[in-house]
């Protein structure tokens, strides 16, 4: 597996950060984890092929992690290289549907391809098959149901996207001896905000996961002032990055 950070800020503009946004490379399988605006044209920019995404698998309906579905559909809709008819499969939380639904009535007519076929599932503590790919939900802390996905490769090669969360049991569990953890680290630990992560509980929870590599994203601007990875490796004393828009990660060397 190779994951493709495309966003690791938020909505807050900071130069070279933008939106969350992931693409997961698995065999011949391409999944778009969140993506917030911008997300698309860094696909692009990183020399990736957009029209290859088959796959979408939203954490929860925050504008920072949704907005870029309709320039998706769009491109498709007008670019003459995409090949047709073709699916694609949104995995997202309860609510995604009626979500979706409002969003077509408004620019349905603009994005949406006579050939295109959507497919929804809402999740919740569920498990999904691809050909490649064995993906497990969890509950987060941080809406009512709000997702965490645990991506396993064939070959047992692991990788857990939390979206944005506070501390859980739950998430510890979900991510338990995970090749690679991505984890949202939001705000400084005197800044802590409910519903997300600081350094120092980034660190713990790590610790208790026993992940083999920590990545950390989705980064407020006040957090970046910070020593985080001291403050990380405190409590966990596996391998620390962070997460940079463009920065490629291979999941299970």
């Amino acid at each position: 597996m190779q994951l493709t950070v495309l966003g690791s800020g938020v909505l807050i503009p900071v130069a070279r950060r933008g939106n969350s946004g992931y693409l997961l490379q698995v065999a011949d399988e391409t999944i778009l984890i969140d993506g917030g605006s911008g997300a698309l044209r860094q696909v692009a920019d990183q020399g990736l092929d957009y029209r290859t995404i088959d796959t979408v698998c939203y954490s929860h309906l925050h504008p920072d992690h949704v907005f870029d579905l309709v320039p998706l559909l769009f491109a498709w809709n007008h670019d003459p290289q995409v090949t047709w008819p073709r699916t694609l499969t949104i995995l997202g939380p309860q609510g995604f549907r009626d979500y979706y639904t409002h969003l077509m009535n408004l620019y349905g007519q603009w994005v949406l391809h006579d050939q295109l076929n959507v497919e929804i599932f809402e999740l919740f503590r569920d498990q999904f098959e691809t050909e490649s790919v064995t993906i497990n939900t969890v509950h987060t802390v941080h809406t009512d149901y709000s997702l965490g996905f645990r991506f396993t490769d064939r070959h047992g090669h692991s990788l857990f996207y939390s979206g944005d969360t506070d501390y859980s049991e739950e998430v510890v569990e979900g991510a338990r001896d995970v090749d690679v953890l991505l984890l949202e680290c939001s705000y400084p630990d005197e800044e802590k905000k409910e519903g997300h992560l600081t350094p120092t509980a980034c660190g713990r929870l790590a610790a208790q996961t026993r992940c083999k590599r920590l990545v950390l994203t989705h980064f407020y601007p006040s957090v970046l002032s910070q020593d985080i990875p001291t403050l990380v490796k405190g409590h966990y004393t596996g391998p620390v990055d962070l997460a940079y828009d463009g920065m490629q990660i291979q999941v299970g060397e």
